[in-house]
């Protein structure tokens, strides 16, 4: 593990953006493998003259040879003297008295203790989505959560307003000054995603400020020195703060250093007294900041000018790509050498998953920064406070050339998003192996957060998807088919490192009732076999996370859909995190059962008198689909896994719970079995059968011994189940086809409910054999899946369809929970499918729906299939009455 912040190391790893940087001269920098970088960020402002700027260097150089005293407190620091003088003097109206820090946040802190001491109140207000730094008081007055989360952040006497609201403002003031210590406000947010107020909104607010009594405070540390095309943001206003802030550029780009400027009617001697640090104030700083003044305001170099002539050429470029490109740019924002391009959300792409799963998960932004950075040399950097803005903060020294080059740049970008070219935009990430995401460590392995409880919003869903197989990646970003084998591979890793999230809306839907739910997509980016044996730990993991980021969102339930369901023990790992959990399974059971039903029915195969097979009945589906048949069926056998070893015992309790099924529902077995039973209950007085065995096996013994078919039997040889199947139905967690329709008997129906299709896309054997997709549903509203639409917008799966039900129904409990799934259950599902809206959906295989002539002509081999057997069961019943 890395010694210097892993967390952080791990996330630039993750987007490329971990780049050795070995030198940097100007606007550039040079990484390990050569290559030069147009710096379009400037370290967030705090190199106005780029990488190692001569002039700054002179002077240290200076400082070293003149042997300046560097740390001499308490005593008197000519250059921090000098610096003052200097500050004083550049600054608007009277701000005269200065306070040196080591950093903005130091600053920002400096500023809410004298306001504080000088009015005698504790509140400090700020605005919304502004920011000041990440110490404990400065973290405070930033008025995003995101920053404050986890951090025990003491709020209380700090309160936010909208920002560029003069009236929410005034509203506040009025009610509350006499509380209120300052108001501390940006000129131009820059965390906040580079948000200009309305015209004059800077002066109104330090107008209001000193109408009630309350200090203001402006923070230019990153709007100051130049950054604007001014020397402050403020320079062309009529007010004056009662402080201003300044840091980052103030060093020149080689010291860190801050300053708070206050008006001598904000100064309070206590505040003087009171506060020091021990590294403010420097002789090395100071000097480096009067030699960065001295820079800037150099007239025959007139960066200033410069930057305010070229800002205005810069952010006319930025507008031309944002009306060629109106589907990806939605606003530029800034002036001067602060700007931002705020992108479209692409969270609804029709087109691309990634697009989508990037945008509602906060990663639009480092894609893009990623991309412009390997494919361009272009460094730049997303903001953290509004995750679909980038920054574009170049050093003052920059040109047009260099401006124009970054345009050519975003020119190229706007076009990969414009046309959806997933593959374009992440192909950097995978061209080289990833390294393994590790399954010994996870998240449950740290203690809880402590947080707010979030209130879950009725009528509100998530729903769990995965890729079923690589052809799901394909669908959900086309482009990907341009992936080489070996780019493949590494997507798959990399996606594994990315985790789970969101990937897409779903609207509003109404059943037929009116009650409505509208929900979310969120993927877990993995394969089946990536959710089994070694993996299944991460993949349990993955589930776990994603459940909790829906139950942060407040979502009122959470839907598994797939393997989600399997590698989580059918939801039992993820319940009790916060929202109600559905595996889906209890509709997907009941939707194939109906289906098989009203196939038999038109198609002349009488249920009642067929020999149904249940491959995967120990599994839940299987389980609850053997028990739901059980009430219609002729006879059943039960098919496991055979090689599980253990598959025979967990048939045979699957096959004793049928038993008390058959008989407590009176289903067409229920006078065989209960006939067999008195004969076997008189066997008993002669026979000495072991008691320890259940009653099926018993019975088992009793039907083979008198050369009878069984009407319940359980096996693991598939082929052996097959041979005498009349219906199939299919649920296992297999990743492969089991059975072909070319090897089955004519006259067989099969509903396949595995996804991946436990039954081959078969050619061969289609008239004979009627194959169709089971535990389909046809819900009273279309769906709409984006890119992860793999049936048509009128059906939807009995997983995601359970996890829409339960929500519009305002179930509040945990649903197919486990592979003990009750008839109850199944009963209560399909009455409240019945009451909104839900049938079982058209049949269909592979995405086609089957015609009427395949039905037509399947039908005519179950009539000539079921004529040859009639004397066979005719004889069979004679047999069962004699014995």
């Amino acid at each position: 593990m890395p010694t210097l912040n892993p967390s952080r190391r791990e996330l630039l790893s993750l987007f490329a953006l971990d780049v050795e940087i070995t030198s940097g001269s100007g606007t550039m920098l040079r990484d390990a493998e050569g290559r030069e970088i147009l710096d379009f960020l400037s370290q967030y402002g705090a190199l106005p003259f780029g990488h190692n700027p001569p002039e700054i260097w002179a002077e240290i150089n200076r400082a070293q040879i003149e042997e300046t005293p560097l740390m001499i407190q308490p005593m008197r620091s000519p250059h921090a003297e000098r610096l003052a003088d200097r500050l004083a003097e550049v600054t608007p109206g009277d701000l005269s008295i200065v306070t040196l820090a080591n950093s903005g946040a130091e600053t920002a802190e400096a500023a809410i203790k004298l306001a504080r001491i000088r009015t005698g109140r504790r509140i400090i207000l700020s605005t919304q989505n502004g920011f000041h730094g990440k110490t404990m008081g400065a973290l405070s007055a930033t008025g995003k959560s995101l920053y404050q989360d986890g951090f025990a952040v003491a709020t209380d006497d700090y309160c936010y307003v909208p920002y560029g609201d003069i009236e929410a403002l005034r509203s506040l003031l009025e009610a509350a000054h006499d509380r209120i210590a300052a108001f501390i406000v940006e000129p131009i947010q820059g965390e906040g995603g580079v948000v200009c107020p309305p015209k004059g909104y800077i002066d109104a607010a330090i107008a209001l400020c000193r109408e009630y009594g309350v200090l203001s405070v402006l923070d230019e540390i990153q709007t100051g020195l130049g950054r604007t095309g001014e020397l402050f943001a403020c320079s062309d206003g009529e007010e004056v703060p009662d402080m201003l802030l300044l840091a980052k550029a103030l060093g020149g780009g080689m010291m860190p250093i801050g300053a708070c400027i206050a008006r001598p009617s904000a100064w309070d001697d206590r505040f003087g007294r009171r506060h020091s640090s021990t590294f403010a104030g420097n002789g090395l700083a100071c000097r480096a900041a009067l030699a960065t003044i001295d820079h800037l305001l150099n007239p025959e170099i007139d960066l200033i000018g410069n930057v305010a002539d070229n800002g205005a050429h810069f952010r006319k470029g930025l507008e031309d790509l944002q009306r060629r490109f109106p589907s990806v740019i939605r606003e530029v924002r800034g002036r001067g050498y602060m700007m931002g391009l705020e992108f479209q959300k692409f969270d609804n792409s029709s087109h691309s998953a990634v697009l989508g799963f990037a945008s509602l998960n906060g990663g639009i932004t480092a894609l893009i920064s990623s991309y412009l950075l390997n494919q361009h040399q272009l460094l730049t950097a997303p903001l953290f406070n509004e995750t679909s803005v980038i920054r574009l903060q170049p050093s003052l020294i920059v040109g047009r050339a260099e401006i124009d080059r970054a345009l050519v740049a975003l020119e190229d970008l706007c076009e990969v998003l414009a046309s959806a070219d997933a593959y374009r935009l992440v192909r950097h990430l995978v061209q080289k192996p990833v390294e393994q995401i590790a399954t010994s460590t996870s998240e449950a392995d740290l203690p809880p957060v402590a947080g707010n409880p979030v209130t879950q919003q009725a009528g509100t869903f998530s729903f769990l998807i995965h890729y079923t197989e690589i052809e799901d990646i394909f669908r959900s970003d086309p482009t990907f088919r341009r992936f080489t084998p070996e780019e493949l591979e590494n997507w798959c890793d990399w996606v594994k490192k990315l985790g789970p999230g969101f990937v897409r809306h779903v609207a509003e839907v109404r059943s037929k009732t009116g009650a409505t739910a509208r929900g979310t997509i969120i993927s877990v980016p993995l394969l089946p076999n990536e959710m089994r044996g070694q993996s299944r730990k991460m993949a349990g993991q993955m589930i776990k996370t994603a459940v909790e980021t829906a139950a942060a969102e407040g979502t009122s339930r959470v839907g598994l859909g797939a393997f989600t369901s399997i590698a989580s023990r059918g939801g039992e790992l993820v319940t009790g995190l916060g929202t109600p959990i559905t595996s889906g399974n209890t509709l997907t059971t009941v939707s194939a059962v109906r289906a098989i039903e009203r196939m038999a029915a038109c198609t002349g195969i009488p249920l009642d008198e067929a020999h149904v097979v249940i491959v995967g009945a120990s599994g839940a589906i299987g389980r609850l689909a053997s028990l739901m048949l059980a009430r219609k069926a002729g006879s059943m056998t039960l098919v496991g896994n055979a090689a599980n070893p253990f598959s025979p015992a967990l048939l045979a309790r699957v096959a004793d719970e049928l038993c008390e099924t058959i008989c407590k529902d009176h289903s067409p077995m229920a006078g065989d079995l209960a006939r067999d039973l008195r004969a076997f209950a008189a066997q008993q007085k002669s026979e000495s059968l072991k008691e320890r065995n259940s009653l099926p096996e018993r019975l088992q013994t009793y039907w083979r011994g008198r050369g009878m078919e069984p009407l319940l039997d359980w096996t693991t040889p598939l082929d052996v189940a097959l041979e005498t199947a009349d219906i199939v139905l299919v649920a296992t967690s297999a990743e492969m086809a089991l059975m072909d329709p070319a090897n089955m008997t004519p006259g067989t129906l099969v509903c396949d409910v595995a996804r991946p299709p436990n039954v081959a896309n078969s050619e061969a054997g289609r008239d004979n054999v009627l194959v169709f997709d089971g535990g389909l549903v046809s819900p009273p509203f279309d769906i709409h899946l984006g890119p992860f639409q793999t049936l048509p917008e009128n059906l939807c799966w009995g997983c995601l369809g359970e996890t829409v039900l339960l929500t519009l129904a305002g179930e509040t409990r945990d649903f197919s929970i486990g592979s003990k799934l009750s008839l109850e259950d199944a009963d209560h599902i399909a009455r409240l499918a019945e009451e909104h809206g839900f049938e079982p959906a058209p049949a269909q295989w592979y995405g086609q729906h089957l015609k009427t002539r395949h039905i037509g002509k399947f039908a005519k081999e179950v009539d000539t299939r079921w004529s040859r057997r009639a004397e066979q069961i005719a004889e069979k019943a004679s047999q069962r009455a004699l014995s």
